[in-house]
This record gives C-alpha cells, sequence and structure tokens, in this order.
C-alpha cells in the first residue's frame, strides 16, 4: 500500500484512498461516476444539515433499542452536529446531480459521517470493524425515506424562508399603495390610453397579488411535514423494528421544533413524487407573476425623458459601458430573471416526477436540486426587488398627472355625460387638430380644467 493512502474493498474490488479521508469508496465511485454540474453535495449545505440531523435522529434511535452501542452513537451525534454546522465540507464529494437515486449522496453522507466519528472514537478512518457506514451509520433506513425525508425538512424551511420574503414585499407594496393612493395616472390597456385609475390602486393590486401567494406558498407547508421515514425502501419498513418510525419522527419533531407526521401510506409517499410538482408549479407561477409586476415597474420607469418615467427606482449602478449616465432598472430586470429561471427548474421537476418507475424514483436528485436553485433564485430576486425597488420608489407625480391629462382616457370618464358618440368625437378632433382631448373639451364648454380633473378623480373610485 502506498504511504498515506488506505484500502478499501466492495462488491466491484478494492480501491485506495487517503489514509485520513472522510470519504469512502462508495463515495470515490460516485465522485468518479458522475461529474456532471460542478458542484457537489457541499454546495447544498441546507440540505447536508437536514441529512446529517436525521442521520442523527435515527441513531438515537438505534441505541435506545440497542442497535448500535452507547460509544458508536455519541460519536455519530458528534460527527452528524459537525455536518450539520457546516464542517467537513470538502469530503462531500459526490455531484449533487448523480445518476443513483440518490445513493450516492447518501453513501457519501454515510461515510463521512462514520468516519469522523471513528476519529472521534480514537481509530483511523476506515477502520470500520469498530463503526461501519453502512451496518451502523445506515442501520434501519434506505436512501428512499432518508433522502426524501430530508428533502422535504429542507423546503419547509426554504419555502417558509420564501413566504415571509414575499410577505415583506405585499407590506411595502401595501405602503406604496397608502402614499400614493391620491395620485392620478392613466390605466393602459394593450399598451393604449385606458382610462383614469389611481396609481394606489395599481400598488394595491400588487399587494393582493404578493398576499395570495403568500397563502399558496403556506398551503404547501403541511405536506412537507409529513415525512416517509421508516418505509426504508419502498414502504415495506424492511429492515426497521417495530415503534421505530414513530420515535424517528418524534426525534425529528424535537430537532424542528415543531409538529411533524409520519406518511399515511408509506408506498404512496415513496413512488409518488406529485407533491414535489406541486410545490414546483406553485413557485413557478408565483415567480411569473411577480416577474410580470417587476416587468411593470420595468416599463413604467423607462426614459427618463424618451419613456414614460412616472416611476424613479434608486439608481444601483452604472448601466453601460459606452453611454454615460444610463442607468437601469437592474433589480426589477433581476426578479424577471430569476422568475424565467425559476420557470426552467420547474420543467425539470415535471420531467422528473413524471418519469418514476414503479416502487421508487430515479430522479430524485434532480427533483430535489431543481427545488433548491428554482427557490434560492427566486428568494434572492424578490428581496433585493424590495429593498431596492419597491421601499426606495419615488413617484413622479406630475408626470402621471399630465399623462393622464394629455391622453385619451378623460373620454371613458365622459361617456356617461356625453354618450359614446360624442365622447368620441371629441378624441377625434384632439386627434385631427393636435391638442389634448382635455383642451378640445374645455375649449367646446363640455366642462372648465377643475371640472374636468374632478370628474377624472371621481372615475377613479369603484363605486360602493
Amino acid at each position: 500500500m502506498m504511504e498515506n493512502q488506505r484500502i478499501e474493498t466492495d462488491s466491484l474490488g478494492e480501491r485506495s484512498l487517503p489514509t485520513d479521508a472522510l470519504f469512502g469508496i462508495h463515495s470515490l465511485r460516485g465522485a468518479e461516476n458522475f461529474r456532471y454540474t460542478g458542484e457537489t453535495l457541499a454546495n447544498y449545505p441546507h440540505w447536508v444539515r437536514w441529512l446529517a440531523w436525521t442521520k442523527l435522529a435515527i441513531a438515537q434511535v438505534n441505541a435506545q433499542n440497542g442497535k448500535v452501542t452507547a460509544e458508536q452513537n455519541k460519536a455519530i451525534e458528534t460527527a452528524c452536529t459537525e455536518l450539520a454546522a457546516g464542517e467537513h465540507t470538502g469530503a462531500f464529494i459526490v455531484d449533487a446531480l448523480e445518476g443513483a437515486c440518490g445513493t450516492s449522496i447518501n453513501m457519501n453522507v454515510n461515510e463521512v459521517v462514520a468516519n469522523r466519528a471513528l476519529q472521534l472514537m480514537g481509530h483511523r478512518p476506515g477502520q470500520y470493524q469498530f463503526l461501519d457506514p453502512l451496518d451502523h451509520v445506515a442501520y434501519a433506513q434506505s436512501t428512499s425515506d432518508v433522502l426524501l425525508t430530508a428533502t422535504k425538512l429542507t423546503l419547509f424551511e426554504d419555502v417558509s424562508a420564501l413566504k415571509d420574503t414575499v410577505g415583506k414585499l405585499a407590506v411595502s407594496l401595501r405602503a406604496k399603495q397608502r402614499q400614493y393612493e391620491h395620485v392620478l395616472r392613466v390605466a393602459r390597456t394593450c399598451l393604449q390610453d385606458c382610462v383614469p385609475m389611481r396609481l394606489g390602486q395599481a400598488f394595491g393590486g400588487y399587494a393582493s397579488l404578493a398576499e395570495r401567494i403568500v397563502a399558496s406558498l403556506e398551503a404547501h407547508l403541511n405536506s412537507l411535514s409529513t415525512i416517509p421515514i421508516g418505509g426504508t425502501v419502498v414502504g415495506t419498513g424492511l429492515g426497521t423494528y417495530p415503534g421505530y418510525g414513530t420515535a424517528v419522527v418524534a426525534a425529528l419533531s424535537k430537532r424542528a421544533g415543531r409538529s411533524l407526521f409520519p406518511s399515511v401510506d408509506l408506498f404512496d409517499a415513496i413512488q409518488n413524487m406529485d407533491e414535489f410538482a406541486a410545490l414546483s408549479a406553485t413557485i413557478k407561477t408565483a415567480a411569473l407573476s411577480l416577474g410580470k409586476v417587476a416587468n411593470d415597474f420595468v416599463l413604467l420607469n423607462s426614459g427618463p425623458r424618451a419613456g414614460l418615467n412616472e416611476l424613479c427606482m434608486a439608481p444601483q449602478q452604472a448601466g453601460s459601458s459606452m453611454m454615460p449616465g444610463k442607468v437601469n432598472p437592474v433589480h426589477a430586470m433581476g426578479l424577471t430573471q430569476a422568475a424565467y429561471f425559476a420557470a426552467g427548474m420547474d420543467q425539470s421537476v415535471m420531467l422528473a416526477a413524471s418519469n418514476g418507475q414503479l416502487e421508487t424514483n430515479n430522479y430524485m436528485p434532480l427533483i430535489a436540486v431543481s427545488l433548491f436553485k428554482g427557490i434560492q433564485a427566486f428568494n434572492a430576486a424578490v428581496s433585493a426587488f424590495d429593498k431596492h425597488c419597491v421601499q426606495t420608489l419615488i413617484v413622479n407625480e406630475e408626470t402621471c398627472v399630465t399623462h393622464l391629462i394629455e391622453s385619451t382616457a378623460i373620454a371613458p370618464a365622459l361617456k356617461h355625460e356625453l354618450g359614446y358618440k360624442r365622447a368620441s368625437e371629441l378624441v377625434e378632433k384632439a386627434r385631427s387638430s393636435g391638442r389634448t382631448s382635455m383642451q378640445v373639451a374645455m375649449d367646446e364648454g363640455v366642462m372648465s380644467r377643475d371640472q374636468l380633473i374632478n370628474r377624472l378623480r371621481e372615475s377613479s373610485v369603484p363605486p360602493v
């Protein structure tokens, strides 16, 4: 054996590893086989944390039932605690998008926990006669139930964080609704002048959307609190023992600080990925909906001289290497871009969820990674949009009113008094003469300027 190397053996033969490596032969083969994304399990620390905590809870239950010794349990607990705290990340060498249903991910965690536990027990990595990654760390487990459990618990935290972020955006939009409730503007449909409205009403519509998104995200938290631990490979619970699943769920509930529940049908929970698909669809819909709001901000911020220039967002960075002074609405465009990214991740989840075969889904790593990435990007973009676009937003009130007065939007407001034909005549005269519709109405004695402004203001208030 080479100096500073150890030999490990599996059913395929022997491999040489660094003496002190916390990963083992199964991790090594997984790393060699799957080099897809350039990312490893270490790039998903929140996932690692719940994988480690799941292993910790199982070790505690196994120790209480005499399946591992007190010494082994203590070492496993400490090792898992270190992993959950972000230590030993260099030992996670398997690509998170591995092609083995998650087996290589689970193996990597098992081996890192086992080898770190061996060090804590005073042994060297690889001395598995004292504590084995499969016989001890993975006792009463399968990749199927462990990976699904850890993924759900991770997503609960991610979705909760996103819900809070969108909730803060809703609060900011409501604040803008109150701040600019009095500002008249022209509503636009098909990007054409439409009717008078108030800017606060537009912000109120955006706020209602954000609040509805919060409720839709909240609706998924119950399913993410129902976990299939104890089902092992396909739901039969092969390799467990009476009371095991209930005890692990209780231990994980304590760790999570909230109530968790065992899956009612373990076979269903391991076979079918519809809960993840439904969550992903909600994320996609939420992202694209807020992306539309961000696009509205980009349009209303256009200019400053040759665009609408009704909204003014705080400048964040230079907007061009060629055009001095140009400033772009980067965080609004960034939210839209993140929305499209989340929509792309949803497509991966849909394909993966629909192509599981028989008792398990081969593509669980893709489902997990796609959801993690989509939620992370969307959450960060919403937070930045709220902070840098909405909260700091200034409305060019004079521009809003000028656009309304110079638009054809006064015609619908006058239609009740004048009739559709007479209001249309005013618009046509305005177009042909180069005057505004308001000027034509004033010149023809329809109403005074103040009367017209009051009529526009009245027309923007819905009837009680």
